[in-house]
């Protein structure tokens, strides 16, 4: 990674297959497969604001 900060989003809509969020420094909205969503926020680079829980998934 080149920068150590986390880009702050906020969730907005959830689906089965997407995750719709905010991003707050840009004020954008845009959806992201829920795969990478939660990999994103694993790996540090998403920061939600407002709460999100993971939902786990027998492997």
């Amino acid at each position: 990674m080149v920068d150590n900060r986390s880009i702050k989003v906020k969730v907005l809509k959830e689906t089965s297959k997407t995750v719709t969020i905010r991003m707050t420094s840009l004020n954008r909205k845009m959806p992201v497969p829920r795969k990478e969503f939660e990999k994103r926020v694993e790996d540090g680079l998403y920061e939600v604001i407002g709460g999100y829980d993971t939902e786990e998934e027998d492997k």
